[in-house]
């Protein structure tokens, strides 16, 4: 079984590789679930041969009801990706109604399939208004994969509805379970027949900076103090249960 996880900083990167992870998921903006990363992080972590490299693609926080110049913007993001080498992309269009927008999700596949990317439906699926229907246009669509937590707030809690997913996809689309997967959860995903699962498993690290002044904050009270960084140990964890099953 495939570990991913999720990155926001090049220093997660490094992390994931670390504990073996099989492949990084690259955002920006954690408090807005994740949103596109920038050239220079996806840039370097592409570079990396030991590790495959998935870029979000993702105007803005909020909704995932797009605008003519938010899809424009998408599509200037899949093609700077392709650019930089990553070998796949993560996006998730809805229209007004709660279902995959088909004109606008088969314009961005259709450029991603053309540059040879790979393509994960994210967690817009997870407030799709029906799973089975989102299911059918995704196959429909020839999208690659589905991270889902089965529309649950996390994995473990969306089994049922994922467990109903994998039987139903058929085979035609990988569907990957994600949403609060840490450690102690990973023997109860083994146990379905999927390939991988997405983690976003963090540690929070004090700064290396000696002198901050006490009375100037950016962001949060503790940015300045401290940096919430992926948890090697978590990972590896995660990764040495699956393997072990596999080994078994």
């Amino acid at each position: 079984m495939l570990v991913e996880v999720v990155c926001y900083t090049i220093e997660d990167v490094f992390r994931a590789r670390k504990a073996r992870a099989h492949r990084v998921e690259l955002c920006a903006d954690p408090g807005a679930g994740g949103t596109t990363p920038n050239y220079g992080f996806i840039k370097q972590s592409a570079k990396f041969d030991d590790i495959d490299t998935m870029v979000m693609i993702r105007p803005r926080g909020g909704d995932f009801l797009y605008n003519g110049q938010e899809i424009l913007q998408m599509e200037d993001d899949i093609r700077l990706a392709a650019q930089l080498g990553v070998q796949g992309v993560v996006f998730g269009v809805l229209d007004e109604t709660g279902s995959f927008d088909r004109p606008a999700m088969s314009r961005l596949v259709r450029l991603a399939k053309g540059l040879q990317l790979e393509i994960t439906c994210h967690r817009a699926f997870d407030v799709a208004r029906d799973p089975h229907e989102s299911l059918q246009i995704l196959i429909e669509l020839g999208v690659d994969r589905l991270l889902t937590s089965g529309q649950q707030k996390t994995a473990v809690e969306g089994i049922p509805l994922i467990r109903e997913l994998i039987k139903r996809a058929e085979g035609r689309i990988s569907i990957m379970p994600g949403g609060g997967i840490r450690p102690e959860h990973a023997g109860e995903f083994l146990k379905l027949d999927v390939a991988e699962i997405h983690t976003g498993s963090k540690t929070k690290v004090p700064s290396r900076m000696k002198y901050a002044p006490s009375d100037v904050k950016m962001g949060s009270d503790d940015t300045q103090e401290y940096h919430w960084f992926v948890d090697v140990e978590a990972i590896k964890s995660i990764v040495e249960t699956v393997r072990g099953e596999r080994l078994c």
